[in-house]
Parts: structure tokens; C-alpha cells; sequence
């Protein structure tokens, strides 16, 4: 028999803030508090921080206690701002930005 990862991979596009919401709801049907999503999921609006999209995203996966790891390449197109708000929430325990999948793996499976 194979150990399920303690984390849920979301593959559903993010379009609004409130779309933390579905992954909060996720946790309950699934028993799982850690989330894995792809750059791919995220709306452009979450790399462009005047929006204030991914300032309220991760706010409300904090308030949620929710893990999320988030993969995407480091991208000179996200701004230097991006860059230091990326920085920010390295130190923290509930989202996390990765270049590469497994190192976002290994971070979700530590908990």
C-alpha cells in the first residue's frame, strides 16, 4: 500500500481571493491542511502586488492555518517588489515560494 503525500496538489485555476476559500474547504473533505500549487494556477494578478491579490491570498491561508507551497521560476518580470515580498514569507510556516517541485515537497512533508 502507498502513503499518501500529506499534502493536496491543486490543479484548480485561483481567479479571486476568495478562491483561498475552496482550498480551506479542500482541507476539511480531505483531511489535510497543506497545499501544493503550481505558478500555472495563479492569476497574473498575484505577481503584480499593487493588485494586493497575493497580500490577501496569503492572509487568508495564515488565518486559515493552512501550508501552501507555491512553485514558479524566478521571473525578472515579477518586479523587485515581488522579489522582497517572496523573501518575507520564506521565514514563515504558512506559504512558501519554490523554484522546484520537490523542494516544495519536502517542505510540505516536514510538517
Amino acid at each position: 500500500m502507498t502513503e499518501q503525500p500529506p499534502f493536496v496538489v491543486w490543479s484548480q485555476p485561483i481567479a479571486v481571493v476568495d478562491d483561498a476559500l475552496r482550498l480551506v474547504e479542500a482541507s476539511y473533505e480531505r483531511q489535510v491542511r497543506a497545499f501544493l500549487l503550481d505558478h500555472s494556477v495563479l492569476p497574473p494578478e498575484f505577481f503584480d502586488l499593487r493588485t494586493r491579490f497575493a497580500g490577501e491570498f496569503v492572509q487568508k491561508v495564515v488565518n486559515y492555518g493552512l501550508r501552501v507551497a507555491a512553485v514558479f521560476p524566478p521571473d525578472p518580470g515579477h518586479g523587485e517588489r515581488f522579489r522582497e515580498f517572496v523573501g518575507e514569507l520564506r521565514g514563515g510556516h504558512a506559504f512558501r515560494t519554490f523554484e522546484t517541485r520537490a523542494d516544495a515537497e519536502a517542505w510540505l512533508a516536514s510538517s
